[in-house]
C-alpha cells in the first residue's frame, strides 16, 4: 500500500485540473453514477468523525475519507481543528491501495466544488467576491473561482484582520484581480457590493444580514457553524442544498428555522437535481440565492484516484 503525505499530495494536481475532476464528478453524481454515503460520529463531547465514501462507476478506485472537528485542538494541544485521511480501495478486489493525508486535498475538492456550484448558480457576469474565512478554504476557494470567473475584484474578510492580510499576501500575486484585507467590521459594504459570497469560517455569528445582499447575489455557507442571519434564509429566492438528509441536522441556520417550522419543503432543491436538469438552477439576473453544502461524494470520487494516479507516475510516496 502507498503512503502519501500531504507533501505527496500537494505535487500531483493543479487547482485547474481539480476543478475540472470536480465538474466530471459532479455530472456523474447527477446521471446517478456515484455510489456514497457518510455520517457523524460524535465523539463525546470533544468532536466528532465523519466517515465519508464514494465510488464513480468504471472508476479502478473507491474511497473511505475520514474527517474529525475537534474545535479546542489549538488552545487544548496545539494541533490543528481538523484532520483528514483517505484510503483508497482497489474497485475489482477491495483491498486496500492507498493511504493520503487528506488536509489540502479537502481544501483543494471544497474549492473547486463550490467553483462549479457558483457557474451554475451566480450570475454569468458576477464580477465581484466576498471571501469570509482566511484559513486553507478561503485562499482554496480563490484560487478555484479564479478557473471559472473573470472576477474585477476580491475581498477577504476574517474575525483577525492579520490573517486575512497574510492571505492577501500569499494569493494575491497569483490572481489577475486585486483582492483586498477587510476587517470584519466593514462587512457590510462589501456584501453591498459582491455577486458571489463564500462563508468558510469557523466561527458562530451572522456574519451576512439580508437587507445587504444586492439583487442577483449568490451565497455558498459551507461552514458548520451560524455565519448569515435566518432572514437571508427566510427570505431568498431560492435555497438550494447539497443533500438534506446531511445539512438538517448539522446546519445551525436550518435547526433554528426548524423550530419555525421550516423543513424540506421550504428549499428549493438539491443541486443534484439541478445539475441533472430535473429542475431549473438560476431563472434571473435579480434571483438571490443560497446554497448550504456539507459535502457530497462525486467530487471526491473524481479527484482522488486521479491524486494516487499521479502519484505513482511521479514516483512519490513510501510503499508500506
Amino acid at each position: 500500500m502507498l503512503y502519501l503525505t500531504e507533501n505527496d499530495v500537494q505535487q500531483t494536481l493543479t487547482v485547474a485540473e481539480a476543478v475540472d475532476l470536480a465538474e466530471r464528478g459532479i455530472l456523474a453524481d447527477a446521471r446517478g453514477q456515484v455510489a456514497g454515503d457518510k455520517f457523524y460520529m460524535n465523539v463525546g463531547d470533544a468532536g466528532f468523525l465523519k466517515p465519508f465514501s464514494g465510488y464513480m462507476a468504471g472508476e479502478e478506485y473507491a474511497y473511505v475519507k475520514i474527517f474529525s472537528y475537534f474545535p479546542e485542538n489549538p488552545q487544548k494541544f496545539g494541533l490543528s481543528t481538523t484532520a483528514s485521511q483517505v484510503l483508497l480501495y482497489d474497485a475489482r478486489t477491495g483491498y486496500p491501495v492507498c493511504l493520503m493525508e487528506a488536509g489540502w486535498v479537502t481544501g483543494l475538492k471544497t474549492g473547486a466544488s463550490t467553483t462549479i456550484t457558483a457557474r451554475w448558480l451566480a450570475r454569468k457576469d458576477a464580477s465581484t467576491v466576498a471571501i469570509f474565512g482566511a484559513g486553507m478554504q478561503g485562499r482554496m476557494h480563490l484560487r478555484a473561482l479564479v478557473q471559472r470567473f473573470d472576477f474585477d475584484r476580491a475581498w477577504v474578510l476574517d474575525l483577525y484582520l492579520e490573517a486575512a492580510q497574510r492571505l492577501v499576501e500569499e494569493v494575491g500575486p497569483e490572481l489577475p484581480f486585486p483582492v483586498e484585507a477587510v476587517p470584519l467590521e466593514a462587512r457590510e459594504q462589501v456584501i453591498r457590493q459582491a455577486d458571489v459570497i463564500i462563508l468558510v469560517t469557523t466561527g458562530d455569528q451572522p456574519l451576512v444580514a439580508y437587507d445587504w445582499l444586492k439583487p442577483g447575489a449568490f451565497i455558498a455557507k459551507m461552514g458548520s457553524y451560524q455565519e448569515v442571519d435566518l432572514d437571508v434564509i427566510r427570505n431568498a429566492d431560492k435555497v438550494v442544498v447539497d443533500r438534506w438528509k446531511y445539512v438538517a441536522p448539522r446546519t445551525p441556520e436550518l435547526k433554528m428555522l426548524a423550530q419555525e417550522g421550516f423543513g424540506e419543503k421550504d428549499i428549493y432543491g438539491a443541486w443534484p437535481d439541478i445539475v441533472a436538469g430535473h429542475i431549473p438552477g438560476r431563472e434571473s439576473d435579480e434571483e438571490i440565492i443560497v446554497y448550504i453544502a456539507l459535502g457530497i461524494w462525486g467530487e471526491y470520487a473524481a479527484i482522488l484516484p486521479e491524486v494516487y494516479r499521479r502519484a505513482k507516475e511521479k514516483g512519490l510516496g513510501v510503499e508500506l
